[in-house]
């Protein structure tokens, strides 16, 4: 390729139309790398392990109301399995489960040490499938013979006894890691049976409020120390929405009073589902630029070798090959493209400095090296911009037609 050669073809080439390119191609490339990479640097925020992500699908506990009447016995407040299947066939309903309760006597105790008393209440358990807890912890899990039973509690429960209860009693304050280190002595009761286990706290819920257990034991005891007449009876039910500012969730329990849904944190439901939208629309706006940009260069080469038409016909004639011609085009567009590239990594690295530290207040700590994604992301993305401007050059250049000597 010669370099009288690249002056014939170029010569028709406008610096100003080659500018508009880059600055309308780096506009949309750096929107769509920069927004790329704050996606997946906040991912986990997003993520469907409900102990790791800030922004997940709701959580919403429904229970019925207690009828007024249910004191003389002549009401219930328990779902039916109609009620359930039409909640779960709701299109606002990502996925839905029950709370299980227990249905026998639970004691739970401490023995001061040094003396005779101690400590105790009487207390309950529930459990939910686990992939709707929000605390992750290894130790979380019981098998049959294990006297060790793991336990988690609403840190709402900490807070009330830390700023409530402890400083009108005068009693020292208890922090999330002391707590966990207590064991304490748990007395099951029912069907002629008693039993004293160990419990221990291992995590503390922000969704969940009541006492909860894993679903394994709460099964296993309920068939031994648990009574039957209440088997079946479902009076709380978990669901899991993906959108929680959709519409049809107001009017379904609008439509039924008698339901009552607890969700104290539908604020962060609907943040999460707004950024979601957000992120979604600035990839959008990155795409629609960047589209633009794709048609003036297209256009830039159809207008240029429509103007060296008559010089590609006699190079043609003269024996320079098609590909040779079109090797001219495709280093130039090789070279926008790799400028492009290059300053809108640049760009969007310099931006992703600035949300860095913000990141940190979530709890988020982004691994410097994660942005070797959206380099990735780049470069994948201009090679295939650059595979459509080198199919079109050769298809201009295939249209030309060689004059007759």
């Amino acid at each position: 390729m010669t370099r009288n050669l690249i002056k014939l073809l170029l010569k028709n080439v406008s610096i100003l139309q080659l500018i508009s390119y880059i600055l309308a191609a780096l506009t949309g490339m750096s929107i769509l790398v920069a927004g790329f990479g704050f996606s997946h640097d906040i991912s986990s925020l997003f993520s469907s392990d409900r102990g790791k992500s800030l922004f997940r699908n709701e959580l919403l506990v429904v229970n019925k109301i207690v009828p007024s009447l249910s004191v003389f016995g002549q009401e219930n407040s328990f779902f039916s399995e109609d009620e359930i299947e039409e909640l779960r066939n709701r299109d606002f309903v990502h996925s839905l489960a029950y709370f299980t309760s227990s249905r026998f006597g639970v004691t739970a105790f401490i023995q001061m040490s040094g003396s005779k008393g101690g400590l105790s209440t009487d207390m309950f358990f529930e459990s939910v499938p686990d992939k709707f807890l929000d605390v992750k912890n290894p130790d979380w899990h019981w098998s049959e013979g294990n006297v060790i039973i793991p336990v988690i509690i609403p840190r709402d429960y900490l807070a009330l006894y830390n700023f409530g209860f402890a400083g009108a009693q005068q009693l020292p304050q208890i922090s999330e890691d002391v707590l966990k280190q207590i064991i304490f002595n748990l007395q099951l009761t029912g069907n002629g049976y008693q039993d004293v286990f160990s419990g221990r706290i291992v995590g503390f819920s922000d969704e969940i409020n009541t006492i909860l257990v894993p679903e394994n034991f709460l099964q296993w005891a309920n068939k031994h120390y648990g009574d039957n007449r209440t088997t079946g009876n479902i009076s709380r039910l978990l669901i899991e929405v993906s959108n929680p500012a959709a519409t049809e969730i107001t009017e379904f329990f609008g439509a039924h009073p008698d339901y009552f849904v607890n969700s104290h944190k539908a604020e962060t439901g609907r943040l999460s589902y707004f950024l979601k939208i957000l992120i979604t629309a600035l990839m959008l706006i990155g795409i629609l630029i960047i589209l633009p940009s794709i048609g003036l260069i297209l256009l830039s080469i159809n207008l240029i070798i429509y103007k060296t038409e008559t010089t590609i016909s006699n190079l043609l004639l003269i024996g320079y090959s098609r590909c040779s011609i079109a090797g001219v085009y495709n280093c130039l567009i090789m070279l926008l493209n790799i400028i492009v590239v290059v300053l809108s990594l640049t760009v969007a690295y310099f931006l992703r400095g600035l949300y860095l530290s913000k990141l940190t207040l979530l709890g988020i700590v982004p691994d410097e090296a994660a942005f070797i994604f959206p380099v990735i992301f780049a470069l994948v993305f201009t090679v295939i911009l650059i595979a459509i401007d080198i199919f079109w050059i050769h298809r201009q250049i295939k249209n030309i037609k060689v004059p007759v000597r």
